[in-house]
């Protein structure tokens, strides 16, 4: 099974003047504001949260990833390419969220990688139009082959996600399962001396469904209406006179929530027309 050379195509995409690069973001329902990117053609959103540098740094970060519950699968590379990376994929199984850790050490189909362990946070949900995963994953930024950020957690970082729009995988129940190549990818820059949060050590403090590397099931709890439209999730409640605060989500293909910002805040269409943030 062929897949993708994702580094050569990489490389290739900055060295053009049209590479994406990082903005920040909050997700109100969880409260956990993340540094990534959101992509209004593939319909993603990946986001990252480092904890504050430490002297030895830590080996864990927070990550999202948002994506049509359409897609067959979709996956994120922390390393920005396929071979020697820390990989994830994701698809959702009869409203849970199944997630798990990859690696391959070359451009075939990767299999579940023992070492990190992925805890899913409690706002990860599936709902009819979206999957979204939010999770702390320990022991994360030393991999076989690779290290974020080349071993410096205040440098630069490229993330490459990736996406089956239509073909699912062979056992959805299974979170091992085999799976065909994506047909959609793209890129971002993380620069990760945004990254870091003084209130990393809050924001883990809510994790469940703990699971590690082997071939087993992550559940989340599944809901028809906590789940975002197609940008970064927020919360949905349209009561009269509510407004949101910043960095929440305003507007937006199917956005039902709040519309006002807070004082002294704009609506700013980030990523029209999928997505607009107060700021």
């Amino acid at each position: 099974m062929a897949f993708k050379t994702l580094l050569a195509v990489a490389i290739a995409y900055f060295i053009s003047a049209s590479a994406q690069s990082n903005s920040p973001y909050c997700d109100s329902t969880s409260g956990i504001c993340y540094q990534g990117y959101t992509d209004p053609e593939m319909e993603m959103t990946i986001g990252f949260v480092l904890p504050p540098l430490t002297d030895p740094p830590s080996n864990e970060f927070i990550a999202q990833i948002v994506a049509p519950a359409s897609y067959g699968w979709t996956g994120l590379s922390a390393g920005g390419q396929m071979a020697e990376s820390l990989l994830f994929t994701l698809w959702p199984y009869n409203g849970e969220v199944m997630l798990g850790p990859r690696w391959a050490s070359g451009y075939v189909l990767p299999e579940p990688y023992a070492g990190p362990t992925i805890t899913l946070l409690p706002d990860s949900t599936v709902n009819s139009t979206h999957i979204k995963a939010s999770f702390r994953c320990q022991n994360c930024t030393v991999w076989e082959g690779g290290s974020f950020g080349s071993g410096d957690l205040n440098s630069f970082q490229l993330i490459a996600y990736v996406a089956s729009t239509t073909v699912p995988v062979d056992d959805p129940s299974d979170i091992a399962s085999s799976l065909e190549e994506h047909n959609e990818f793209d890129f971002f820059g993380l620069d990760l001396t945004t990254v870091h949060d003084p209130n990393y050590s809050s924001y883990i403090n809510g994790g469940s469904a703990t699971s590690t590397a082997a071939p087993s099931s992550s559940s989340a709890p599944s809901s028809s209406s906590s789940a975002p439209s197609s940008a970064p999730p927020s919360s949905t409640s349209s009561a009269s006179g509510a407004v949101q605060t910043q960095w929440g989500q305003c507007g937006g293909t199917g956005w039902t929530g709040p519309t006002v910002c807070a004082s002294g805040l704009t609506c700013i269409a980030v990523s029209p027309p999928y997505y607009s943030q107060c700021q």
